[in-house]
């Protein structure tokens, strides 16, 4: 009788160890990622009543804090980061992302920043923002975050 307790003990030590590696080796896959839909729309007036106009779409998926950067032909990129906005009413990931980033110039230069005040956007929803320079330059960014 003894000897078959021991043999359950070691079996039960085993099992343990064999749920706790397997929960420590796949934990890093329990976090909840952001699917980032993102759109940028470049606009140049070249005349009057005529403008040139250049998209790109794109959904990305990017862990909390991660960095994402988008360029458009014409020179002008994005820079996002996606975070959820703990909540103490609500279990699990919340039901809205702040957006941090900034806009910047074919030059390299930062033209928008999307930080103060703080972007919040609730998942699966749309915001726009906007940019136009004095040459008639117009950037319009637009965000879309979903729960993966």
């Amino acid at each position: 009788m003894v000897k078959s307790f021991s043999f359950l003990g070691k079996m039960n030590v085993f099992r343990f160890l064999i749920c706790f590696s397997l929960m420590m080796t796949y934990s890093h896959h329990s976090k909840a990622r952001i699917a980032m839909h993102v759109g940028i729309i470049y606009k140049k007036v070249i005349g009057k009543g005529f403008s040139l106009s250049n998209e790109k779409h794109a959904i990305i998926q990017v862990d909390e804090r991660e960095v994402i950067s988008l360029k458009m032909k014409g020179g002008y990129r994005i820079e996002l980061q996606g975070l959820y906005v703990r909540s103490v009413k609500e279990y699990g990931p919340s039901g809205f992302v702040r957006i941090k980033g900034n806009i910047f110039n074919p030059e390299g230069k930062i033209v928008k920043t999307l930080n103060e005040p703080p972007l919040d956007i609730y998942l699966r929803t749309e915001k726009k923002i906007h940019y136009q320079n004095n040459s008639g330059e117009e950037v319009e960014l637009i965000l879309s975050p979903h729960s993966v």
